[in-house]
């Protein structure tokens, strides 16, 4: 039930308590109906015969009085001029237990009478049907004696009647409070994609604060702390772009000293380890772009761009081949997704010797992969491996690996893009950087 919405479950939580209490109600009324059906039946032909013979022997104006003394809760007898209003003659054949009446009132004239129509909230657990017959005897003056099911049995009608209402009732309150659950939670999803656009891109503008008051005071509180996160990274790129233009200006200095070292072994080295330091200072800068600067994304012909790389890495001497490789183009930005690849295939190359680049189509999307047969990533490293400055070895050695920066790059960059990022195990050992991109 977790996996429900807030208004499907609050609404499936009042729909079950509303089925609960019809059920027990239900329950309810079909023992009330049993047992109205086992004490009610038609009276004995003795009794009928008996009170149509007292009623000729009476005169007219204490009639009234004698039926009163007859009618009971469960059965009610009254006179009337032919069929009485609301019922109509039995038009079949009469069932066995009329014909028992029939032979014992003699040459009185008993017919059955059944409703004009079918109760509309008639009970369908009824086992048979007396409850709704009505008895006709004709009397000496030509009046007919009608005997019929008292207001008590009337009352079952009424009950179903009030059991359907509540029912509608019910369901009626259930849809009701999903609608204005469902409106109250529309602004929870507002919230929520706005704070998924925010993650994505720094840039996004503020949510609108609107709806109802507690969703416009989270609104507010969410505009506040964006504001103050995009306060902090703006502060943090303005340190970081102070700190890189002072190195910057350091490095430009030993370079001109390192010119003059007479030694060229010493120089070569030296200038090697100003280069490592100026790419690592550039790294680290894309790492903090990445949260500010938005992506610019066109349709990206990926075959060619791999196409194009696997060649420039081949004519240095490298063991970069492509794999399978199908025509299709993404959605992304090109020098973002360039430096994507650069980073995965100076990472197989440094770590296992060789890279085989491949793009195809897995369903409903693209798959970019860079496979290599190195010696993989081990299993306490696989949870850190996209975090900044994380390597597999721990020398932190430039010989025996670079920065720690290149997948916390990729990933970040490929966020940008809409894309994803993972680590997957070689079949027959080595890694799989594998991009995965949405199709169109």
């Amino acid at each position: 039930m977790r996996r429900l919405g807030l208004a499907n479950r609050l609404t499936l939580t009042l729909v079950l308590v509303v089925v609960a209490l019809q059920a027990v109600s239900v329950l309810g009324l079909m023992r009330f109906q049993r047992g109205d059906q086992d004490e009610w039946r038609l009276p004995v032909p003795v009794r009928i015969a008996a009170a149509a013979a007292a009623l000729d022997r009476t005169p007219s104006q204490e009639r009234d009085d004698l039926l009163v003394a007859l009618n009971g809760d469960a059965t009610r007898f009254f006179i009337a001029d032919g069929v009485p209003a609301g019922y109509r003659a039995h038009g079949g054949p009469l069932p066995a237990l009329l014909r028992s009446y029939d032979a014992a009132l003699g040459a009185r004239d008993v017919r059955l009478l059944v409703p004009e129509e079918r109760r509309r909230f008639r009970p369908q657990v009824q086992r048979r049907q007396t409850a709704v017959y009505a008895v006709s005897v004709a009397l000496a003056d030509g009046q007919r004696l009608v005997v019929a099911p008292g207001l008590g049995q009337r009352r079952r009608s009424m009950a179903m009647a009030a059991l359907v209402f509540s029912l509608l009732v019910g369901l009626t309150a259930a849809f009701l409070v999903w609608r204005m659950v469902h409106r109250a939670t529309r602004d929870l999803q507002a919230i929520a994609d706005a704070s998924d656009r925010f993650a994505r891109d720094l840039g996004a503008p503020p949510m609108d604060e609107t709806g109802h008051a507690e969703a416009r005071r989270v609104a507010s509180a969410f505009n506040r702390m964006r504001a103050r996160i995009k306060a902090l990274v703006s502060e943090r790129m303005r340190m970081l772009a102070a700190a890189a233009h002072d190195l910057k200006t350091l490095m430009t200095r030993l370079r001109l000293r390192v010119a003059l070292i007479e030694d060229p072994d010493q120089r070569a080295r030296a200038d090697r380890d100003v280069a490592l330091m100026a790419t690592l200072i550039e790294d680290v800068l894309l790492v903090a772009r990445g949260e500010e600067r938005p992506a610019v994304l066109v349709p990206v012909d990926v075959a060619e761009l791999v196409t194009e790389l696997v060649r420039e890495r081949a004519a240095l001497g490298q063991a970069v081949t492509l794999g399978r490789l199908e025509a299709g183009r993404v959605q992304a930005d090109t020098g973002g997704l360039r430096r994507i690849l650069e980073n995965l295939i100076e990472n197989a190359v440094t770590y296992a010797g060789s890279a085989e680049v491949g793009f195809e189509r897995d369903d409903d999307r693209w798959r970019l992969t860079v496979v290599d047969h190195g010696p993989g990533l081990s299993p306490a490293f696989e949870a850190q491996a996209f975090e900044p400055f994380a390597r597999g070895e721990a020398s932190r050695s430039r010989e025996t690996g670079g920065s720690g920066l290149g997948l916390a790059i990729a990933r970040s960059l490929a966020e940008q893009m809409g894309a994803s990022v993972r680590l997957e195990t070689t079949p027959g050992g080595g890694l799989t950087a594998v991009i995965l991109f949405r199709t169109d």
